[in-house]
């Protein structure tokens, strides 16, 4: 049976948790503005991984609920959080979630993982968990604009060996992929927020970074294995240093009325 792209990530859980990068501290400063600073601020962090975006959560105070359906990564996100007790971990798919004693959340956020949801459910699941005036934050890590020397380098490997492949994986460009909430679906506008910033990589840092894109892991072995080979040549012929820029977009609009 083929794999499901959205669950190959629990293979290559350890070293998802230390390749994939974080978030920068201007979004989760933006995310207390929304909500506020207080340690009562509750969030349900949807598709939550290894918890690289729930641990930054934690660690400004807020307490609430991963939602992570890969019982690998599941289990390094409640590794992370192990020192947040106001942090539980549920191993379900989001679209299934039911928080119990009519919990409803201040904010629910979903870093990276937005895509993988159901789009005929994902926004009114939300609304549902959300209080009425709670936030939906969903954001995702995007390729800053680059033309420098390593990044030519880099894509002139993916043009010789996989011209059909994303050269950067899930690193695309621009808007993502959020769609839009429903007619009566309960949410008030919504904005964009931009925040750049930057990420240096060793050679084995990037090539350990690929190993972890979704449609990289889906290659046969012995031609990823190529692949990485070239790109570990490509980056040490430039130093074996990578400062690979990035966008953090984040889209965010409120729960202003009732689902229908």
């Amino acid at each position: 049976m083929p794999k499901e792209q959205r669950l190959v990530f629990g293979e290559v859980a350890e070293l998802y948790d230390k390749a994939r990068p974080t978030y920068p501290a201007a979004l989760i400063d933006y995310l207390a503005t929304l909500v506020g600073a207080a340690s009562t601020v509750q969030v349900l962090d949807v598709g939550c991984g290894t918890g690289k975006a729930t641990v930054l959560m934690a660690q400004r105070g807020f307490g609430g609920v991963g939602v992570e359906p890969d019982l690998e990564m599941a289990a390094m996100a409640r590794r992370n959080l192990a020192p947040f007790p106001n942090w539980l971990i549920a191993s379900t798919d989001f679209e299934a979630y039911q928080p119990g004693n009519d919990r409803s959340f201040d904010l629910l956020t979903s870093a990276q993982a937005w895509h993988w949801l159901d789009p005929s459910r994902r926004f009114q699941q939300a609304a549902r968990l959300l209080r009425l005036g709670g936030w939906l934050a969903l954001f995702w890590n995007r390729t800053g604009n680059d033309a420098g020397a390593v990044r030519r380098a880099v894509d002139e490997v993916y043009a010789g060996l996989f011209p059909m492949l994303s050269p950067h994986g899930w690193l695309t460009a621009g808007h993502p992929p959020v769609g839009a909430p429903p007619p009566g679906a309960g949410f008030g506008p919504s904005e964009w927020h931009v925040f750049p910033w930057i990420q240096r990589y060793t050679t084995t840092e990037w090539t350990d970074l690929v190993q972890t894109h979704s449609d990289h892991r889906l290659l046969d072995p012995q031609r990823r294995a190529e692949l990485i080979g070239r790109l570990a040549h490509a980056i040490d012929d430039h130093g074996g240093i990578y400062d690979h820029p990035y966008e953090c977009w984040l889209w965010s609009a409120r729960r202003v009325g009732e689902t229908r």
